[in-house]
């Protein structure tokens, strides 16, 4: 049973952690990304097509992976066709811009933990 000392690990983890999720989902980058999907989702043929492209995308690297080129090559085609399409739609331009500064901001975010982790590891030892 977690003990509810203040010197407790798991809640200093837990409490550290909390704090952390709720300035990163009150970031502005994540906000406006967050707003662009919704504007996204709500025009269900656009949001639908993006998904499908995503999903293409996905099996044909798989197929890729496990040497299936003709089905790598028609599926990455279907998933460029429908890129094609979409690149071309303010809504989805504005979306993907969104989501590319928010994936920064999280990837940055981790790097710097990850960084501060280890020196933390190799300070204590």
């Amino acid at each position: 049973m977690p003990s509810n000392h203040i010197d407790d690990p798991t809640a200093d983890y837990e409490q550290a952690l909390a704090a952390l999720l709720t300035q990163v989902s009150q970031h502005p980058t994540i906000l406006a990304f967050q707003a662009a999907e919704k504007r996204l989702k709500a025009t269900k043929e656009l949001y639908a097509l993006e998904v499908e492209m995503k999903d293409l995308a996905k099996q044909a690297v798989l197929f890729k992976k496990i040497d299936k080129v003709k089905a790598y090559q028609e599926t990455m085609a279907r998933s460029k066709v429908i890129e094609s399409e979409l690149n071309d739609t303010p809504l989805i331009v504005d979306y993907r811009r969104k989501l590319v500064a928010a994936n920064d901001l999280l990837q940055h975010l981790l790097q710097r933990l990850e960084s501060q982790i280890n020196e933390e590891l190799y300070r204590d030892n």
